[in-house]
């Protein structure tokens, strides 16, 4: 009952505060380095189901907005943002971004980023004990929690175009460790040689374009608190949450 009452209230308010005039479609973007789980594509390179998938299209169909989903490269996802070429962007944090402009969403879930490797370290300190050890990383992503121990050349960046192709060279001894979020390595295999370390909290914002005007922006955050009281993220979340093989169980609990 709790569950259809929020709907109810929220399509109620959402009606009341959404013009008639206020555009009819919704345009977010993905690009190839959205890797299992957050999107997962057709043979035509088309997204069609995943995390991102699932919690842009429930936000579009609860403020009865057309989704469309456009191609965007990472690199230019905050431009694309700036000039109005896209509305949002679904899978950011307000310290991923530079811009001044950009308007943010509450925060829909969080998504640690984790260091996996194989040398027994269980925390991020005992870096500081190593001299240049190769860790995977993605590129152009930056790493707050490693910038000194980069600095200090107790790590070695080795970047890979996402932390599948990290993992990939990790399987291959060819690395020591690799950094992930947290929900997509739970679609790689644990080794019981693996050890975990919680990077960070990483909340998950939708980042929005200056051009929303503030009704949308609120209604946009209204959808977002009643999908995250009555579970329905949760519920995004677990439907994807990992493949049945995956035996990240140690890796899991740390997004949990």
């Amino acid at each position: 009952m709790k569950f259809y009452f929020s709907m109810f209230t929220l399509t109620l308010m959402l009606a009341i505060s959404f013009p008639l005039y206020s555009q009819q479609f919704l345009r977010t973007s993905y690009y190839s380095q959205n890797v299992a789980p957050q999107l997962f594509f057709d043979e035509q390179g088309r997204p069609i189901s995943g995390i991102l998938f699932d919690i842009t299209h429930t936000i579009a169909n609860q403020l009865d907005m057309q989704l469309e989903m456009l191609p965007i490269p990472r690199k230019r996802v905050e431009q694309s943002l700036e000039t109005n070429v896209i509305d949002m962007h679904c899978v950011a944090n307000p310290m991923w971004y530079k811009s001044i402009y950009l308007q943010w969403s509450d925060v829909i879930y969080n998504n640690p980023d984790i260091l996996i490797n194989r040398r027994g370290i269980t925390a991020l300190t005992k870096l500081s004990e190593y001299k240049k050890l190769k860790i995977g990383t993605t590129l152009g992503y930056i790493y707050p929690e490693l910038s000194s121990y980069i600095d200090n050349e107790n790590i070695l960046p080795i970047p890979s175009l996402t932390p599948a192709a990290s993992y990939k060279k990790y399987r291959q001894n060819k690395i020591s460790g690799f950094v992930s979020a947290s929900i997509e390595a739970s679609y790689f295999y644990k080794n019981i040689e693996d050890s975990v370390i919680a990077m960070n909290d990483n909340e998950i914002h939708c980042a929005l374009s200056p051009s929303l005007d503030k009704v949308t922006v609120n209604n946009i955050n209204a959808v977002i608190s009643t999908l995250k009281v009555t579970g329905e993220i949760d519920n995004i979340l677990e439907k994807y949450r990992r493949i049945p093989e995956s035996k990240l169980d140690r890796i899991q609990t740390l997004s949990d």
